[in-house]
Order: C-alpha cells, then structure tokens, then sequence
C-alpha cells in the first residue's frame, strides 16, 4: 500500500496580484509562509518514507516550512507547474485579452490548448504521469504501507488526479485548482488509486 499525499504551494505574491506563474516564481506572502506552517501541523505526526517537490522555491520553500527544514527533500522537474510561456509574468486580465482563443481553451477546451514556447495538457501528463510511475516503482509494497509527501502546483496536482482518476485530459476542466497548502490523500493498492480526503473546495484562479 502507497499513501500519497499531495499539496499545492502556499499563497504567493503573484497569487494575490492575479498574475500568471508557470514556470516563473514570486514569493510566498506571510499568508503562505502560515499556511505552510498550518500544513506542517496536519503531517506532523505522520512518518514519511519521501519528500517530494518540485524545484520552483514557492513549492520547495512550502514543503521546507511543513517539515520545519529538517526532511531530505528530492526535487524533481517534473512536478513543475504547466510551462505558458509568454504568459508568464503578465496578469491574467492582460492575457484573457490579448490571447482570447487559446485563453478560452486553457480553461475549458484543454485537449485545444497550445501555446508558443510552453506546454500542452498532453505534455504535463507524459511528464506527470512518469514521475508517477516512477514513484510507484520506487515505493509501493503490497504487504507494507509506505507514505510518501509531495508539493506542487495548482495545474500539476490537477493532472496528478486526473491520472489516479483515469480521466482524459478533455476532463481536467471539472476539476479545480486546490487551494494553496491544502492537503489532498491518496491511497494506491497496487490496482487501483483511492481518493481518501480531499479538502473544502476553493474556487481559485489557476
């Protein structure tokens, strides 16, 4: 039995100024600096046999607060967030206007999504997609329970569930960008993924 917990990075503050991070960071305000502390308190009492992140310090920075800077982190590229290119850095109204058509289909025709000099959804899921199958090579024991942690980011933790779920990509546009610091659990059999909490639902921007 693999237990994976999953959790979005704390607040930033391009979060609160409504601009576009992908592969870019801005720093955690003092609210994601408390949630990631508030994040900390929920795992505290648990063991765990990894620590994953990706390597962007919003996520890094988050995980490092939960495990009080004491737990051997791996970063691994691939738990980046959706690369968007030259969205990157511009406030979300800005791109709404400037770039309606692949606007509109970031959000609710994803299988359409392409952007110059960033990702598909189809490229987020082969990369998601082999970090876990990569982590299941390396933790899953049928007769042993192993628990592994990991922080992400809004879209990339999307993905994640949509691949324990066994949806197309088409369906990641009724799923919901996890609120910042909120955990999520899964629990992998070795045939199947099982949603074991899913936090309050938030309605963020991605």
């Amino acid at each position: 039995m693999l237990e994976i917990y999953m959790a979005r990075h704390g607040q930033t503050e391009w979060n609160v100024l409504g601009r576009m991070q992908g592969w870019l960071n801005s720093p955690l305000t003092e609210k994601g600096i408390q949630s990631a502390y508030y994040l900390g308190k929920e795992i505290d009492a648990l063991e765990f046999d990894a620590y994953y992140a990706s390597p962007s310090d919003r996520a890094l920075k988050t995980l490092e607060i939960a495990t009080d800077y004491t737990a051997h982190i791996m970063c691994d590229d691939r738990l980046k967030e959706i690369g968007l290119g030259p969205w990157q850095g511009m406030f979300i109204k800005e791109i709404e206007e400037k770039y309606p058509d692949a606007y509109k289909q970031y959000y609710y025709e994803p299988e359409k999504f392409v952007i110059e000099d960033g990702e598909n959804y189809y490229m987020l899921y082969e990369r998601v997609n082999a970090f876990i199958k990569d982590l299941l090579e390396q933790h899953f024991e049928m007769n042993h329970v192993k628990r592994v942690m990991i922080v992400t980011h809004g879209i990339t933790l999307m993905m994640m569930k949509l691949i324990f779920n066994g949806d197309q990509i088409e369906k990641i546009k009724e799923y919901h960008v996890a609120g910042n610091a909120k955990l999520h659990i899964y629990k992998f059999d070795g045939s199947n993924f099982k949603c074991v909490h899913e936090p309050q639902m938030e309605h963020l921007s991605r």
